[in-house]
């Protein structure tokens, strides 16, 4: 009897251990996402991603995107002027790939602001036709690895031919093709990464109609996100006009090329830095540039300075925005 009892104790034991057992499992099979589930959170979270409803930048070199310290203090910089992006340089001529580390990508966003690799297409405008597949692969890979580091935003500069007749047997239509088919290419193979493409074009570009260079608003309003008119008043050389008149330069060049995109957004590139101000104080001379922007009903502006010079264009962004501020209120 006594022995009967024992095994009918120790079978109880078994099936309680079994049953605990499977009942642990479960709880941390419930508890503890696996794989797939961190994936599907991964996806969430990208989806959420939040980009600027109107974009507020810098540029910066990729010097000061891999100090630390410098890039500490340019994103200070930024959140003390409200500004929400920063365009960065994410190559050098010795790589083929994103040299800007994935951690100081995350420390911008830790940080409220919306990082964009700028990468630069053919230094100096497309000069030796045709392309090699080989320099395309390598454009390709520039931006995978900026994506792959964090970028949700990727700039095509220098995405043009060269301002000559060097490939006049090149048809306009041509180079029109070309490129777009190259952004096109670039957006295919890197879909599943789920970015936003922009393309910086030259001032004159919302201002003509048929380029040398192979950019024209409606070709680039078909395959890009946001298109980047770089106007700066001093390389207006074929108009007084324009050369001597910011706030004039920086209104039509957005609103034209506003008017001639059905598609992407307009960010507006403004000068940033000291050349060819033709005795217009400095400061009033970045602040007409900045009302133009504004009034001219596009999506942002960005602020370029080579020599991340910004202590002045961070003052009038403060003084402006103050000034903003002021009149709401009133």
């Amino acid at each position: 009897m006594k022995k009967r009892i024992f095994l009918i104790s120790a079978a109880a034991v078994v099936v309680l251990l079994l049953v605990g057992g499977w009942i642990f499992n479960f709880t941390n099979a419930t508890n503890t996402p696996n794989k797939a589930e961190n994936a599907v959170a991964e996806t969430q979270k990208e989806r959420e991603y939040s980009y600027p409803s109107f974009y507020k930048g810098i540029y910066l070199t990729v010097d000061s995107a891999l100090n630390f310290q410098k890039l500490k203090g340019f994103v200070e910089k930024a959140k003390m002027a409200d500004l929400n992006t920063l365009v960065i340089d994410v190559q050098s001529s010795k790589f083929a790939k994103c040299i800007v580390p994935a951690e100081h990508v995350q420390y911008v966003k830790d940080n409220g602001l919306h990082p964009v690799a700028r990468i630069v297409i053919f230094p100096d405008g497309l000069k030796e036709w045709p392309v090699s597949e080989e320099y395309i692969k390598d454009k390709i890979d520039i931006a995978e690895s900026a994506c792959k580091n964090g970028f949700k935003e990727i700039q095509f500069d220098y995405i043009r031919f060269n301002d000559s007749n060097k490939n006049k047997h090149v048809t306009i239509k041509e180079r029109y093709a070309f490129i777009e088919n190259f952004i096109l290419r670039v957006k295919k193979e890197l879909k599943a990464y789920n970015v936003r493409y922009q393309a910086d074009i030259f001032g004159r570009i919302p201002l003509n109609q048929d380029d040398i260079i192979g950019q024209k608003m409606e070709s680039m309003d078909k395959v890009v996100d946001i298109i980047c008119p770089m106007a700066y008043p001093s390389h207006y050389t074929w108009s007084k006009k324009l050369m001597k008149d910011p706030y004039f330069t920086v209104l039509q060049t957005s609103k034209k090329a506003k008017e001639r995109a059905k598609n992407a957004q307009i960010v507006t590139w403004i000068q940033a830095f000291r050349m060819k101000l033709y005795d217009i104080p400095y400061e009033k001379y970045i602040e007409d540039q900045l009302r133009a922007v504004y009034e001219s009903d596009i999506k942002g502006f960005y602020m370029w300075n080579a020599r991340q010079d910004y202590e002045v264009p961070i003052k009038v962004v403060i003084n402006f925005n103050n000034k903003k501020s002021n009149i709401a209120k009133n």
